[in-house]
């Protein structure tokens, strides 16, 4: 350790040397003759020469990061008619067309912002032949020398409707360039960009000067994205990769309501990754990207979310945000407080063939409130545009009485019925508190990228249990029970990286550090008490380099990880359940780009670790035929992956195959030979998936749909289990988008869904299908915003499912009262985006916990 620290700052040191040689310099809108000047007065090597008066209506945009003086001198050149020579130390600046006279201008949009790289072309006023022409700047400007005294300047760029005026020449001011429509007997059809292509990493969705910038939050944006499913609740999934790492500006995504808070029109793209690299966890299967509009804002800032719901039961949701804003200094705080129902209609029906062959069929309704308060602060200070810290503190504590319930129990023997119970079920819980610290630096050192994240995380949790069984046909229970847990972790993660050759080179390490107690009691002593700890660190390195190829790219990456896990039960080491774990996961990809065609195919290898509740060595008591539990003995499956985008303007398709080594699947059998079901999670020998998904996103002015079909199929091997899988038949989901632009300030939106049923290794899932529909208005430039909404509108959307074990099988019909309307108001003032750059360290892992 100590020799990689003196490395490290030795070439810290010789990074500071080698750049006091080089130039960094940010130019914002100044004459190219004071540029010039600034730079041969910040060095001795060179000697600068140039005429002043000619260079100097000539204005630059430019950020010198780390350049050699000529490598400079040509960055301010950029499209400029100018050219420069250079002998031994002797540097001469000149422009290539000797007119007396220029035109000088700058392109904007609609909005006054600049449009760069746009054509400038001057015409001659008699018969419109070509003079001269030219290319605009970062910010919108160009200059052409013209000896003409009047000119024809036409401006073009794709997206924009061609524009031509008659000017004298000299400085003309702005020119606004507007959309490119075309109307047609009444339609109006807007040439914008693709709906999709594909990024560095994974598809890109434009959002910035779209549709959807209008669309509300960013999770109405996500709503509309293809792949991508949205719950009731606001949790994202992703198809055939589940549960997303979502950022927003490289911060990780806490909470659903980060995204609420986000407003859709404040967002320049989104990237979906459906196969990370080596750079992510290896147990990180897609990643959602979401990159901000740069916008500044000073003084105070606030935010007011109140959203109010009603199914069987009346739901709140509030949330007030308040921060202050200077150039470089962001102080922000957060607090929300949440009451929310949970009901249910839930019939169990178990199966079981031991020394009987017996049914239970359970009608358990359930009806409860949880009640959450959170809050939020930290601080981001900006040292310049490429260094900058910060750090959050977050704590969450959700408190109510937990619930209790009636139901009852009938119990058949042999196809006969023995037994009826009433059951009095009262469970008291305690979520919290959770307290999550992060910080963060990036900075550079000449070339030299330095991204540091820290994170801790403690969590509490614990739950009381009683239950009164009585029957008059067999014996009645009294039955209590105990569970208390207490997680915490502490991760770093340091990355560098570097440009080299043609590509950029990225190195890093990551190191996580987690400890979970656990604990379980039964007073009456049916299942056997539990104490258990268990202590593991994760030592990750990782490298990946990126390179442009013409139309191609390359991205490679290699990713090592080293765990030692340890696992005491009432205090002492267990052997068995005690692993060390050292692999390494590749990823590849290889990306192409060309008009209205983009493609990447990317290979990967991943691992999915069984959360710590599965590895918990309790065995819970649900009812007398029923207990579910954890196994210490759970090991890490392997996933290789093979994953294919391809993209053609508005129409999108995904083709992947999994294959999985050692997969956990949750299961059940009989609990030591004995008439009870025992439901815990086994390592399977592998299991093999395909899945697919086409997407159509055309465009018809006001009306916006979305169209998509997914595909999937599981291959589940139970070779050298007593467990017979299912047949594996494919599973298909239709879903429909529909947005209606009503006007500027008024949407509508109307989306359904249907999946068939599936045949999934050891779990049959009927169908279902849901239709949603929300109304949204704002008012006052968007300040406020009122949106009326019902979800599941024909009460479709149910859980209903087999699975089956050894000589066991468990069906489930729940309704979980997702039908509900609601009603949601926002008010902002002077709102800015966060400025705070942290990612977080350990991101998987507290996910595990």
């Amino acid at each position: 350790m100590s020799k990689y620290l003196i490395s490290l700052i030795l070439l810290s040191v010789i990074s500071m040397g080698v750049s006091a040689q080089r130039i960094t310099r940010q130019y914002n809108n100044v004459s190219f003759s004071a540029a010039l000047k600034d730079l041969n007065a910040r060095q001795d090597k060179y000697v600068i020469n140039f005429v002043y008066d000619e260079l100097e209506d000539f204005k630059v945009t430019k950020n010198i990061r780390n350049q050699s003086v000529p490598d400079a001198i040509m960055q301010l050149i950029g499209f400029y008619p100018i050219k420069m020579t250079q002998m031994d130390n002797i540097i001469v600046v000149e422009c290539t067309q000797k007119a007396s006279a220029k035109m000088i201008g700058r392109i904007v949009d609609k909005h006054s912002r600049p449009v760069d790289f746009a054509n400038v072309a001057l015409l001659n006023v008699r018969d419109s032949s070509f003079i001269t022409g030219g290319v605009t700047n970062e910010n919108g400007q160009f200059v052409i020398p013209c000896e003409a005294r009047k000119a024809i300047v036409k401006v073009s760029c794709v997206g924009y409707q061609t524009a031509s005026h008659l000017y004298e020449t000299g400085k003309i001011g702005n020119i606004t360039l507007h959309e490119n429509t075309v109307n047609l007997k009444g339609v109006t059809i807007r040439a914008i960009r693709n709906s999709f292509k594909m990024g560095k990493e994974g598809l890109m969705v434009n959002i910035e000067n779209s549709d959807l910038a209008k669309i509300g939050t960013a999770t109405d944006i996500l709503r509309e994205l293809p792949r991508v499913d949205v719950g009731a609740d606001g949790t994202v999934n992703v198809f055939a990769k589940g549960t997303p790492l979502i950022y927003i500006n490289n911060k990780q995504v806490r909470s659903n309501t980060e995204l609420e808070q986000l407003k859709s029109n404040e967002v320049k793209s989104v990237e979906l990754i459906t196969a990370p690299g080596a750079k992510y966890d290896a147990t990180v299967q897609s990643v959602i990207r979401i990159k901000t509009i740069k916008k500044q804002g000073e003084g105070w800032s606030g935010e007011n979310y109140a959203q109010t719901s009603y199914n069987k039961y009346w739901a709140g949701y509030e949330d007030l945000e308040l921060g202050y804003h200077t150039d470089k200094l962001e102080v922000f705080g957060e607090a929300w407080l949440i009451s929310m129902p949970h009901s249910f209609e839930n019939t169990l029906t178990n199966q079981l063939n031991g020394s009987k062959e017996i049914t239970v069929v359970q009608a358990c309704p359930m009806a409860y409130r949880t009640k959450s308060s959170d809050a939020k602060v930290g601080f981001d200070y900006t040292f310049d545009e490429s260094n900058s810290l910060g750090m959050t503190y977050e704590y969450d504590d959700a408190t109510g009485k937990g619930y209790t319930l009636n139901n009852y129990q009938e119990i058949f023997e042999n196809g006969e019925r023995i037994g009826y119970i009433d059951r009095f079920l009262d469970e008291r819980t305690d979520f919290g508190p959770t307290q999550n610290l992060n910080a963060f630096f990036l900075g550079k050192i000449g070339k030299l990228g330095i991204d540091f994240n820290g994170t801790y995380v403690s969590k509490k949790q614990s739950r009381d249990m009683s239950s009164t069984e009585t029957s008059d046909d067999v014996e009645s229970r009294n039955v209590h029970t105990r569970n208390d847990q207490h997680s915490k972790m502490l991760a770093g993660k340091l990355m560098f990286s570097y440009p080299i050759w043609k590509g950029s080179l990225h190195i890093g390490t990551e190191l996580t550090s987690s400890q979970i107690k656990g604990s379980y009691v039964n007073e009456e002593g049916l299942v056997d008490a539990s104490n258990t700890e268990i202590k593991e660190r994760n030592l990750a390195g990782f490298a990946e380099y990126a390179m442009p190829l013409g139309d191609l790219s390359l991205h490679a990456g290699l990713r090592y990880e080293h765990v030692w896990s340890d696992y005491y039960s009432f205090g002492e080491w267990q052997e068995e359940p005690s692993r060390k774990y050292s692999n390494w996961f590749p990823a590849i990809s290889l990306s192409w780009n060309k008009n209205k065609w983009s493609a990447t195919l990317a290979c990967t290898n991943k691992t999915k670790r069984p959360n710590y509740s599965s590895l918990r060595n309790e065995v819970q008591y649900d009812n007398r035929y029923l207990y579910e539990g954890g196994n210490p003995y759970l090991r890490p499956c392997v996933i290789s992956n093979i994953d294919l985008n391809v993209v053609y303007k508005w129409l999108s398709l995904n083709v992947g195959y999994n294959y999985i080594d050692k997969p956990i699947i949750w299961t059940s059998t009989l609990y030591h030979g004995k008439d009870i079901i025992f439901q815990r999670s086994l390592n399977f020998s592998n299991d093999q998936d395909l899945y697919a998904s086409l997407v159509a996103e055309p465009r018809f002015g006001w009306y916006n749909p979305m169209f998509e079909i997914d595909y999937s199929q599981t291959f589940l091997s139970t070779a050298g289990f007593d467990i017979e899988g299912i047949a594996s038949k494919p599973s298909f989901r239709l879903r429909c988008n529909n947005r209606f632009d009503i006007s500027k300030t008024i949407k509508a939106y109307l989306n359904m869904k249907y999946r068939t049923s599936v045949h999934d290794g050891l779990q049959y899932t009927k169908p279902y299908s849901q239709m949603d529909i929300r109304l949204s208005k704002t008012f006052c430039k968007e300040a406020w915003q009122i949106s009326l909404f019902a979800n599941d509108l024909f009460r479709q959307s149910k859980e209903r499912w087999t699975t089956y074990g050894s000589r066991t099988s468990i069906t489930k019909n729940c309704y979980e009262y997702y039908r509900c309307v609601g009603l949601v108001v926002r008010y902002r003032f002077n709102t800015a985006n966060s400025k705070y750059k942290g990612i977080g360290a350990g991101n998987a892992e507290k996910n595990r916990l």
